[in-house]
Order: structure tokens, then sequence, then C-alpha cells
């Protein structure tokens, strides 16, 4: 197999860069697949545990239509003096709707403070209402009612058990959780399960209701709200909205009555000064027909009379007016006033001041509706009392206008009353004195009358006050709960059994150190890679003698065939392998291709030249008593240390020896030449197993004989930093004809293919692999 410089490109540092092959990425992490179907499959059985453990959540619906100012058609006094109106911002209203305050009532009213719960298996059940065999009311303080779920159980109709302790019903009972009251609610068959009850205050359990709430307008121009929120039982959260709303709808009444009340006392009031007038009036009247026997009036009397009663009524409407703007001018200067309603208008006929009044009126209910949601220091309150501020001023300012407009027009009446006054002087004196006092009791009369019709107009409003909202649509729920979505937790935990061995297989890539790819090697390097020897689980040493059939076998013979392009000149060919590490196989391979070569009928000796850590008398059972350290000192022959392999002719063996206290000078006294050229005269082939270039200098001093050298990757041990100082010796010509074998690819466990000679099949060869555990057999683990 020869290098291609084209896969890699050099940088300036020495180092190499690979690009990035996405079909060898991708058959990297498939050859985990038995992590992924187990991850899969754990994270699919956790999903369907996870869904069961999971409360349903319903979604419940009511819409609400808000009434703007054209809808109501209703004219009322309160419309007349432009008190009570209905025009509604939209925004306002749905901050109204979320009010703690509100939502208070809400819960106060279905008493929601505390929670009934039933465990059952992996999944709690709430119970509500029917269900609830009975309830427990907290009395006065209970601070340690919330530091846990209190165990309670149906006994019978006279008491439950409450944290292990009988209590009876309809009594106060002083336990840990605070002085308690336990109340049956009557439900037919009800459950002896224990069941767990949180204690929970107002406040907090409204505030959670609150944030279930979803208010969102039909559209920018209408005024129907859709409120919406999720809850575990459908009949809960339908009465929650039902009486959110109806709640709602009070206190929109409650405030128009409030108006409506302030101006029914007005009128009372006003009611008792004018009849008590109008009966003084009445019995002047009687007394002074009487006393002159006055039985009619004469026609021009009346004409007289009759332009008198109408400048007389003016001036009367002006007083009254006058009043009225007293109490308005009175209102505004007292500071104390901030909160209460204004006085009532009836009477002020100046537009201008109607109207600032009118903005007063506005602003004073804005600021009302404001301090439910927001407090007194927001600087939303602040501006709308620097509003009412200003309009107080501007009413006072038009006030002394029209009050002066007002002084013009009596002294004009006045005037007028004088001319007439001065010609009824004519009438005889008698007629007139009747003009004057039938006079007064016609203008109290007409007032009387006017104030008792407002009376029963404002009586007739109180009593038929609605509000201006109404439900278009009663609260429903769906009847299937839309949580938890059972497809969608199926799906997320499959892409988290895909996720999790692809992050745990990317970062093992990521902390692994050692070489597991080709292109480990090809970054660091540009020595070529002669081989690749897939892993074996045979444990002969010479699996080309006892398993010529098997894979690694052929690929230790087109290992062989590859020499002949290598050192193609030489006929006597020294090839040298050692490693970065011991463990790395060299002796392995140097065997097999030595047993290899022979039985292509050449003459082959090994040599370990490992004086340090022999192997070859363990793995081939030869005697190691005599060998290359005993050359090397001088004490035997060369022919005296050869070993004859008695399975595979022409392959001879010369092991190590014993152990010498210095292996490398004895490496350098001159005897190892003297070896190589006596062995030349004999093999074709001498191999070298040197001890590894990583750790000892061995490999350095016999590279001189060698017309190749072979060094020994082994996949998944040998260290990616070692690779780097083969491209050191590489520039430096340390090793002549350098080149690597990446040996025992494991092909199940690699990313970058199937290895060398894998195409054939494994029908092919005949290979042996030991039994494995299941759980190795499911993580692929040798």
């Amino acid at each position: 197999m020869r290098y291609n410089s084209d896969t890699v490109e050099e940088m300036p540092d020495g180092k190499f860069e690979k690009e990035v092959n996405i079909k060898e990425v991708l058959f990297g992490y498939l050859t985990y697949w038995r992590w992924f179907i187990l991850s899969i499959g754990s994270m699919l059985i956790l999903g369907s545990i996870y869904s069961k453990m999971q409360v349903p959540q319903y979604k419940i619906d009511i819409a609400l239509l808000i009434k703007d100012k054209e809808q109501n058609n209703d004219k009322d006094v309160l419309q007349q003096l432009n008190l009570n109106s209905s025009d509604k911002i939209i925004d306002n209203e749905i901050q109204v709707l979320r009010t703690r305050m509100l939502m208070e009532k809400v819960i106060k009213s279905l008493e929601l403070e505390n929670t009934y719960i039933i465990e059952n298996n992996l999944r709690k059940i709430i119970l509500y209402n029917k269900y609830v065999p009975f309830k427990i009311k907290l009395i006065g303080e209970y601070k340690n009612a919330n530091n846990k779920k209190w165990i309670a159980k149906y006994i019978d109709d006279k008491s439950i058990e409450f944290d292990g302790k009988i209590i009876p019903y309809d009594k106060p009972v002083q336990t840990e959780a605070g002085l308690l009251i336990a109340i049956p609610q009557h439900v037919v068959n009800p459950t002896h399960i224990p069941v767990k009850v949180n204690f929970g205050t107002v406040e907090g359990v409204a505030q959670y209701y609150i944030s279930k709430l979803s208010i969102v307008p039909a559209s920018k121009q209408a005024t129907v709200l859709f409120i919406s929120m999720e809850d575990e039982i459908p009949e809960r959260g339908k009465d929650v909205l039902t009486k959110l709303v109806d709640e709602y709808n009070q206190t929109s009444i409650d405030d128009k009555n409030i108006t409506t009340s302030n101006t029914l006392s007005f009128i009372e009031s006003r009611l008792t000064v004018v009849a008590s007038e109008l009966n003084n009036v009445e019995k002047s009247v009687e007394n002074y027909k009487s006393k002159n026997q006055i039985i009619d009036i004469t026609a021009q009397s009346g004409i007289f009379l009759n332009n008198v009663q109408n400048n007389d009524a003016q001036i009367t409407k002006i007083d009254l007016t006058f009043g009225i703007l007293n109490n308005l001018e009175t209102y505004l200067k007292n500071e104390s006033t901030n909160l209460e309603k204004l006085p009532s208008m009836q009477g002020v006929e100046d537009p201008t001041l109607l109207g600032l009044v009118t903005q007063l009126s506005n602003a004073m209910l804005d600021r009302e509706q404001k301090l439910r949601t927001i407090p007194e220091t927001n600087p939303i309150v602040n501006s709308i009392n620097d509003q009412i501020k200003a309009l107080k001023k501007t009413i006072l300012h038009t006030l002394l206008n029209v009050r002066s407009g007002l002084e013009n027009s009596k002294k004009q009446l006045q005037a007028q009353n004088s001319k007439f006054e001065s010609t009824i002087r004519n009438v005889p004196t008698k007629e007139r004195g009747l003009i004057d006092v039938m006079r007064d009791r016609d203008i109290k009369n007409n007032l009387f009358t006017f104030l008792l019709q407002k009376r029963e107009e404002t009586q007739i409003l109180l009593a038929s006050t609605v509000s201006d909202s109404k439900t278009i649509d009663t609260a429903v729920s769906s009847g299937m709960y839309f949580k938890p979505a059972k497809n969608l937790i199926y799906i997320t935990f499959f892409l988290i059994g895909i996720f999790l061995p692809i992050v745990i297989i990317y970062i093992r890539g990521i902390f692994n150190s050692t070489v597991r790819r080709k292109a480990d090697i090809e970054r660091a390097t540009r020595v070529p890679i002669i081989a690749q020897l897939n892993h074996s689980d045979i444990s002969d040493a010479l699996v080309t003698i006892s398993h010529p059939r098997s894979m690694i076998s052929e690929q230790i013979r087109s290992l062989r065939a590859d020499l002949d392009f290598i050192v193609p000149e030489s006929k006597h060919k020294n090839i040298l392998f050692t490693s970065s590490i011991s463990g790395e196989g060299k002796s392995f391979i140097s065997l097999n291709l030595g047993a290899s070569l022979a039985s292509t009928g050449k003459k082959v000796i090994v040599l370990e030249l490992d004086l340090r850590k022999p192997r070859f008398y363990i793995t081939l059972g030869i005697d190691n008593s005599v060998g290359l350290s005993s050359y090397l000192i001088g004490k035997q022959d060369y022919k005296e240390i050869i070993r004859t392999h008695p399975q595979q002719p022409n392959l001879d063996i010369i092991t190590s020896g014993i152990k010498p206290p210095n292996p490398a000078e004895l490496l350098l006294n001159g005897r190892i030449e003297t070896l190589f050229n006596e062995l030349k005269n004999d093999y074709e082939y001498i191999i070298m197993d040197a001890p590894p270039v990583g750790l000892l200098a061995d490999a350095q001093i016999l590279s001189k004989y060698a017309d190749a050298t072979f060094f020994i990757v082994r996949y998944d041990y040998t260290h990616k930093e070692s690779i780097a100082s083969l491209e050191e010796f590489r520039l430096k010509k340390v090793f002549k004809k350098m080149s690597i074998i990446f040996n025992s690819v494991d092909h199940k466990r690699s990313s970058y293919g199937y290895g060398y000679g894998y195409g054939y099949g494994y029908g092919y060869y005949e290979e042996t692999t030991p039994d494995k555990s299941f759980w190795k057999k499911i993580l692929g683990k040798r």
C-alpha cells in the first residue's frame, strides 16, 4: 500500500492537516450502533415513565365582551351629567382581570387554598369538589402548616385521621400544623385511601392561578377578550374562569352604584329642603287669600305675573346653580376629598365647565382603576394625580368666570323684574300681593316636581345597573388533555437517545490520546503506511502457520508482497521492526512475516534484538539459555545460537538470550556487525525485532544495518504524540526507507473503513472469536 500525498497538506510547522471526510466521520459513529440502540431503547422507556408521571393538563376557555360607549344606549341621569361613562380601554381591562385582588376573591369563594392529592403509582390524582371526602380549614396563625405535606384519611361520618391523630368533624383541634377544623363533604362512597393535604395561602394560590391565565383580545379593533387557562381538573378550571368573570362584572356594577348612590343622596337632601320651603309658601298663599278674600286675578295681572314668574324661575335656577358651584368650589379646595365622588352638576349648563368636570371625573375613575393593579407610588398614578391637580385649578378659574356671568344675568333679570313690578303697582294692592305669594309657590312647586322626577330616575338606575361586560361564551373544556404531549415526549427522548451516544463518543474522541484512525497518522507524518493489519483474537504467536486462511495471515502475505517494492534491488534484505513503546506488536509481525517469507522457500532468520525484555522464548516455547547476548560477549558462535522452527522450514530464530547488564554497549562492541555479515551468506531475509525507539537508542544503533525500517503503530494503543517523532526521524534521515504498519485495527470500532483485505468477506477466512458476555456484545467491547 503506497502513501498518497494528495490527501494531506503540509503546514509551516511541519504538521499535516487532512480534510474532514463526512463519510468517514459518519461511519465512525455508526460503528457504535449497539450504543445507539441501547441508548434509544433506554430513553424511550424513560420517556414512557416520564409521560406516566406527568399530571394531564386541560385547557379551559371563556369569552368576554367589553361593551364600549356606543353600545350602551341607556340614557340615565348620570350620563346627562357625564359622570357615568362606559368607555373602557381593553388593555386596562385585561390588567384588571389579572389583578391579585380579583383572583383572591375567586380563591376564597371556591375555597381553593388547600389541595388534596392521592398518589397512585407514578401519577398523582388531585381531588376536587364532589370527590373530596372532607375539607380542612386552618384557624388563626399556622406557621408550620407549609413545612410539609400532611397525611389525612377518611375514617367514618364522624371523624378523620390527620397526621396520625383522630379529629372529629366540625370541632377545632390543635395539631402540629396548627389549629384546624375538619368539615365533612358527604361524598358518596368516600375513599379510605390516605390523602396528602397541601396547605396554601390565598395570596400564594391567587398568584399561581394568575400566572396560568392567558387573556388576549380577538383582534385590535374588537372588544372581545378570550380568557384561557390550563388546569389539571377541567371542572375546577371552568369554576375559576366563571367566578373570575362574575367577580369582574360585580366590581364594575359596584363602581357604578357608588356614583349613583352619591347622586341619589344629593337629590334626597335637596328634596327635604325644597319640600319645607314649598310647605311654607303654600301656607302663605292660603293665609293671604283668606285674609284678603281673593278669588280671581285679572288677565292683565296674569300676563305680568307670568313674565315675572319666568324671570323669577331663571333667578331661582341661577341661585341653585350658585349653590352647585359653591359645593364644587368647596370640593375642589378641600385636599382630603381626593378619593370621594364629585358633587352633582345638575343645573349647570356651561358646556366648558361641564366638559372640565367630566375630564376630572374620568381622571379620578382612571386613578381608581389603576390603583387596583399598581401601587400609589407608581409613576403612572403620579401622572394622573398631576392631571387631576391641573384640572382642579382650571375648573376653579372657569368657575369664577361662570359665576361672574351668572351674576350679570341675575342683575339683568332683577332689573326686568323691577320694571314689571312698577307696572304691577298700578294693579290693586291686593292683587299684587296675591301675585307675589303665588309666584313663590309656583317656583317651589316646579323645583320640587323636578327633584322628584330625578329621584325616581336615579332609583330605577340603581336597581337596574348592569355591568359594562357580558359573557358571550361560557367556560368550556375540550375534554382532551393537551399536556403532556406524549408524541412530543417520545420524540424528545428519542432525540436524546440519539444525541447522547454522539456526545459521549465525541467527548471520548476529544480526550482520546491514542491512534484510532489512519488520518491520525497522516496528520502527523509523511512516513507512508505500508500495511494495515486487522485485530485478531487468535492466541497463537504464528498465525500464518496455525491459521493460514485467517484474515491476518492474508494481510501478512500482502505485506510480504510489498517488500519487493520497498527494497527491489537488494538480494539480501535486512528489515528492522521497531515501535514507540512496548506492546505494539512488532515481535508478532516480525515472526509472522518471517514465517510467511519462509513459506515461499526463502531462507529467513528473525533476530530478537530486545536484550532487555525477551519474549520469543515465552511465545514460541524456545530455550533462551543461549542466545544473542551469548554471541555478543564472544561466548558462543553464531551457528550455536540459531534455533530452527519445527513447523516452518527455512525459518530460523535467534533469541535474545540471558539479559545482559549492558545491552547498549554490547551492540556497539562490533560483534553485531560481524553477525550480520555472516548471516548474509546464509539468509535472504534478516528480520530484526528491535527495542522501542521511543524508549531506547538500540533501534537507532541497529538502523545502519537495515535496508528498510518498519514502525509498528497499534490501534487504540500507540499515543498520537509518538507519531510526531517519526516525522523527525524522516526529516533527519535516521532510518532507511521508513514505513508504518498500522497494527491490530479493529474494523468494528474504527472510523476509517473496513480495513485492508476486508473486502473479501468473512466467508473466505477462518476466524475464531472467543465468546463474549451479553454487555460486551452490546457495547462492542473485546
